[in-house]
């Protein structure tokens, strides 16, 4: 008898300390996606109340300067568009 009540005490204490480390690992989880979340929600919020990038420092502004005054790389008209025709009457 006193060997069932130590055996059932031990199986009880075995699953009891599995659902605590069970807990603990959901615990543990759920708190570094909060901290994640947090940081990030801090750095977004110091990015926008810092200001522009270019007035964060004179690195920024050299880049930034650079970016604006840089040619744009973009086709403003298509490929084609210099063998056709600006006047539409021909097609007519």
């Amino acid at each position: 008898m006193i060997a069932e009540a130590f055996d059932t005490f031990r199986t009880i204490a075995l699953a009891l300390t599995g659902w605590i480390i069970f807990g603990a690992t959901i615990a543990a989880t759920l708190l570094l996606a909060a901290l994640a979340t947090g940081a990030y929600g801090v750095r977004a919020v110091w990015r926008r109340t810092a200001g522009p990038s270019w007035q964060r420092g004179p690195i920024r502004a050299r880049v930034y300067a650079a970016r604006r005054t840089r040619r744009s790389t973009a086709r403003t008209r298509p490929l084609w568009s210099h063998s056709q025709p600006l006047d539409y009457e021909e097609a007519a």
